[in-house]
Parts: C-alpha cells; structure tokens; sequence
C-alpha cells in the first residue's frame, strides 16, 4: 500500500509540473505495484482470472505511458496520434476488465442512466468539436469504458460480494471521471495553472480508479 501511495503521489506531481518522463516511469511503477498485489495474491483465484488481471494491468500502463507521451506537448492539443494510441491500449484493457466482470455474472442494468449520458454526450461532443479525427477510436473506446462501468456496478454483484462490488461500483466512476477530465484539459484549457490543476485532479481519480478496480476484482474473482 505504501509503494502505491508514493508512485500515485510522484504519478500526480510529475502530471501537474509537465514532466513526461518522470510521469511515464511513476505511472508505470503504480500499476507495477498493482500487478505485484495480484501475483502474490495468485495461489487464490483460478489461474485464468489472474492472468487476464495481469493482462488488463499491462495494457493500462502500456496506454497511460503513450498518453503522457502525448499530454506534455508545448501544444495543448498534444500528440493526436500518440493520443489515441493510448485510448487503444486502454480500450483493450477494459475489454479485458469486461471479460472478467461478465464471467463473474456483471450484466447491463438501468441504473444512472441520466449520468452516464450526460458523460457520453460530452465526450462525444469535445471530440465532434474539437477533434473529430479521433472521434473512431476515442469514441470506441468511450463505449468499453461505460460497459465496463456499467457492469462494475451492477447491484447483482451487491448481492454475492458486498465489498468487491462497492470497490468496482467507485473504481468504475472514478474512471470515467478521470476520462472526461482528460478531454476537458486538452480541449478546452488553455493557461498553465489550470491545466496543471486538472492533470493532478485527474491522475488522483485515475490512480484511485486502479486502486478500487484491482482490489474488487480481486476480491471478485478469488476462490471461496
């Protein structure tokens, strides 16, 4: 807990003073931390569910690394193909968190639909404005991360595993927050303090978010 305090601190400091490669290796060693957690937690799931863990992880850091490449640009626009290079990785990442979710019972469900429409239509309308290039690959992944999402907090979870559930459900928000965060800086803001202000704000969910999803999906996939 204490490796992944640090490396989340040196993630959101390094984001916030727009030094990209001491952001790329603090990011990488928090999911480092993460993905230790799993292995030595892996006499306790079934071995599928551990790699698939550890899969999801990899490519999380693979896209967190290539999007910093991206963010710290004297443009705030940044990097447009090195940006959705990463939003590939992490799609593939939520695929893989989906996969894990759907096999432990997560099904669609009609809750905070008002919520997460509002979050799809002002994703959707940052990139239609401001960069419709990218509206392909950003938008789908946009849809695996609300299924993801969605799925996370699914009230049947509740039911079987209170503590895994309530951990995916904030894990799930707190990810999609961070997201919208994201386009919100690069589109939107313009002057040093506030740019630098959101990144912090952003890298906090978004390590809170990892944090949360890893440990009930943990929970959520150990052997009873």
């Amino acid at each position: 807990m204490k490796a992944f305090r640090a490396a989340a601190t040196a993630t959101v400091l390094a984001g916030m003073l727009d030094r990209p490669r001491p952001h790329q290796i603090a990011e990488a060693t928090l999911i480092a931390t993460l993905a230790a957690e799993i292995t030595r937690d892996a006499p306790g799931r079934d071995a599928r569910d551990t790699l698939t863990l550890l899969l999801s992880l990899g490519a999380a850091a693979l896209g967190g690394v290539t999007i910093a490449r991206s963010t710290h640009q004297p443009d705030p626009h940044g990097n447009p193909g090195a940006f959705r290079g990463g939003a590939a990785w992490y799609a593939l990442a939520q695929l893989l968190t989906v996969t894990l979710l759907w096999r432990r019972g997560a099904r669609p469900h009609t809750g905070h639909w008002p919520a997460r429409g509002a979050g799809l239509l002002l994703g959707a309308g940052l990139l239609i404005r401001h960069d419709p290039e990218s509206l392909p690959v950003l938008s789908g992944y946009g849809a695996l991360l609300n299924l993801m999402a969605l799925l996370a907090a699914d009230p049947r979870l509740a039911c079987a595993h209170p503590d895994a559930a309530r951990l995916l459900r904030r894990g799930g928000w707190m990810f999609v927050a961070s997201d919208l965060l994201i386009l919100v800086r690069r589109y939107l803001l313009r002057d040093r303090l506030s740019r630098a202000l959101t990144e912090g704000v952003m890298l906090a969910l978004y390590a809170r978010a990892q944090r949360n999803l890893t440990r009930g999906l943990m929970l959520l996939t150990r052997r009873s």
